[in-house]
Formats: C-alpha cells, sequence, structure tokens
C-alpha cells in the first residue's frame, strides 16, 4: 500500500543538539501510527518538522507523494494535514464556537482581504458555522458552543482543540499529547472517540503520547524514539517484547 506520509532520513540540529537523527519511517492510510518514547526523544520535533514549523538540516518528508518541505505552513494544512499542540493553542478571549470555525480558513473561499471587510461572506460564515457546530455536537461539546474558550475544564479544551482541527477537513491528522492531564476516564474516553473518528472521517492519526494504556490500545503501529533516534518500530505486541524499548522507555532493565 502506498504510504500517506512518508519520512526519510531527516535530522534536525539546534546548536549542538542533533533532536532527530536520521529519522525514517511511513504511515499507511488509515492507520492510527504512534510516536513515543523519553521526554526529548524528538516526538514533538518531527511534528513540527510536517507541519513546517522546523525545517531539517537534511531528508525528505512527503504526504501523498508531495514534497512537504517544499511548502508553507499554510500550503501544509490546505494539502489536508491538520495538528493539535501538546499546549493548548486555543483563542481564549473567541467562543468554542469560533474557535472551531478558526480551524476551517484553510478550506474556505474567502481570503483574509474579504474577511476582514465581510464581502461577500455571509453564505461561507453561515456554512462554516454549521460545520463548526455539527462538530461540536460530535464531540459531545455542543453546550459549549457559546460560551468562551477560557476557564472551561482542561479535558473539554482537549476536545475543542481536536473539534478545531477536523474543521479544515484534513486526510492526516496529528494528535500531540492529546491525553496529557486527563483523568483515567477522559483518557479511555479519548481512544474511544480517536478510533471512532478515524473511522467516520476517513482519517489516518499520528498520535504522540505518553499514556501507554492508549497507546497500545489504538495503536495499529508503533515508532519509538530514543535521543532522536529510532530505535523500534512495529506492533504495540512488537513494540512492547522489545529490549530496547524496555529499558529505553518503559522502564524495566534490558
Amino acid at each position: 500500500m502506498l504510504a500517506l506520509l512518508e519520512v526519510r532520513g531527516v535530522r534536525v540540529v539546534f546548536g549542538g543538539i542533533v533532536a532527530l537523527d536520521d529519522l525514517s519511517f511511513e504511515v499507511e492510510p488509515g492507520q492510527v501510527c504512534a510516536l513515543i518514547g523519553p521526554n526529548g526523544a524528538g516526538k514533538t520535533t518531527l511534528f513540527n518538522c510536517v507541519s513546517r514549523v522546523y525545517t531539517p538540516a537534511s531528508g525528505t518528508i512527503r504526504f501523498v507523494e508531495r514534497d512537504l518541505l517544499a511548502m508553507a505552513p499554510h500550503e501544509v494544512a490546505a494539502a489536508g494535514v491538520a495538528r493539535t499542540f501538546q499546549n493548548l493553542a486555543l483563542f481564549p478571549t473567541l467562543t468554542v464556537l469560533e474557535n472551531v470555525m478558526c480551524g476551517a480558513h484553510c478550506e474556505s473561499f474567502a481570503g483574509p482581504l474579504r474577511a476582514a471587510f465581510r464581502l461577500g461572506t455571509a453564505r461561507e460564515e453561515r456554512r462554516l458555522r454549521n460545520d463548526a457546530r455539527r462538530l461540536l455536537d460530535r464531540l459531545s461539546l455542543g453546550a459549549y458552543a457559546h460560551r468562551l474558550a477560557a476557564g472551561l475544564p482542561y479535558g473539554t479544551l482537549k476536545r475543542i482543540e481536536i473539534a478545531r482541527a477536523l474543521a479544515s477537513a484534513p486526510r492526516l491528522l496529528m494528535l500531540d499529547e492529546p491525553a496529557a492531564g486527563l483523568t483515567h476516564a477522559e483518557v479511555d474516553e479519548l481512544a474511544t472517540t480517536v478510533r471512532g473518528l478515524r473511522d467516520e472521517f476517513d482519517l489516518t492519526v499520528v498520535l504522540v503520547e505518553h499514556h501507554m494504556g492508549m497507546v497500545m490500545g489504538i495503536s495499529d503501529n508503533v515508532v519509538v524514539l530514543d535521543l532522536g533516534r529510532k530505535i523500534a518500530e512495529g506492533t504495540p505486541a512488537e513494540v512492547s517484547r522489545n529490549e530496547r524499548v524496555i529499558a529505553a522507555y518503559l522502564g524495566a532493565d534490558a
């Protein structure tokens, strides 16, 4: 099967620190692929390369055979790649509905100038509002639609970020530690939600997560990083038995 996302030989260096060292892996369409590893292993750095926050020193990243490293960040989003962030990146003074509508900017026909002066954008705004409301309802967030994002529970804000990412109608959804700070019940609910959204919206998901129960429960493929290098890759069962993974990340002696 042709890979949806192909990472080949990616190297990222910050000063004298090698954040990613010759990283290569592929993600097939429809997979949930997890990136795991200790803090500082390079997981979020890879996300930032895919979304064009960082430019690697070498290597290639291709999405549906298109060179992502030749694109600007907004072009990556328009190509069908969406992400959430390790630290919440919502607009606290906007309503929940408005935050989700912001996620659809890359697939809206209204450019910045037309939107600023509201030139013929009323119909488009209604469409975006209706689409955003449907996403909120799908994620059990409809009751929060007209509340400001500021002050809402952390678990709720995490789901709002996912709704905003989905508003761009992506093919690839990248989730950066979506379970961080959630209760056990919320993590279980999130795991079910991610699998359900994958199937409902025909998504491919790349997940950075430290919650091993969630990773092992929903992932089709797991890529393990340590100090910027890939040390293992395989199914959850295969990775959980790998001695290098156990030593580097799962906390037992190899």
